[in-house]
């Protein structure tokens, strides 16, 4: 349930950063910011008689701070192809600075938590095969491990509302080539690798647990 005391969240965020080109080859785009949230949501187990039940209060005060980067490299030019490698890549420290919890009857201080649902790192990356009107792109994501909850519970609950949310890495391959002067057809395998993996714990719609992933999926499209 809602906290009948519940707050709004007050904050601010600085962001300092540079584009360009090094060369022809490399184009980059690089930033750095700092966040801080008062009063942030989040979700509290409580004790409740002989079971336990999910608060959404406020937890404390946050600081975040991290690192964007997103860069494009032409590897090798040819007479009529070319291979490019490209990503884009965030590293962020998100901890509590200020909050306690109630957790089985007793304060609990959450400062230096981890916020919930923030991984220390998420990188898109890939390499992309032009010839012609074809191309060929492989991509790799990787998302790193993140806390469903402020006191960043390891072991998930009866529902699996809070626990640790791990690591997962996805492989995608996308592909383009002209059939005519007018057409081109354009397919795509998400998950090559079929990975089972769930990106977050949620507490409230659609219920308590996991969002689960999706399988390898396949489509394809035609362009006129």
């Amino acid at each position: 349930y809602t906290d009948p005391a519940l707050k709004d969240s007050r904050g601010w965020t600085a962001e300092a950063g540079g584009r360009g080109r090094w060369g022809q080859r490399l184009r980059y785009d690089v930033s750095a910011f700092e966040m801080r949230i008062g009063d942030r949501f989040g979700t509290v187990l409580q004790t409740q008689g002989s079971g336990s039940v999910l608060v959404r209060t406020n937890v404390g005060d946050s600081r975040t701070r991290g690192i964007e980067l997103a860069g494009e490299l032409l590897v090798w030019q040819g007479a009529k192809a070319s291979l490019r490698a490209h990503t884009a890549t965030s590293f962020y420290r998100a901890r509590y600075t200020s909050g306690t919890v109630v957790a089985n009857g007793a304060n609990r201080s959450i400062v230096g938590n981890r916020v919930e649902s923030v991984p220390t790192v998420m990188s898109r990356s890939g390499m992309e095969v032009e010839h012609g009107r074809r191309t060929l792109q492989l991509l790799v994501s990787y998302v790193g491990e993140s806390f469903a909850d402020a006191l960043n519970t390891r072991t998930p609950n009866a529902n699996g509302a809070v626990g640790l949310v791990p690591a997962y890495t996805l492989a995608d391959v996308n592909a383009a080539f002209g059939v005519t002067r007018h057409t081109r057809v354009r397919v795509g395998i998400n998950n090559l690798l079929d990975r089972a993996y769930f990106p977050r714990r949620p507490q409230f719609y659609p219920g308590p647990g996991i969002w689960p992933s999706d399988g390898r999926g396949v489509q394809s499209s035609l362009e006129l």
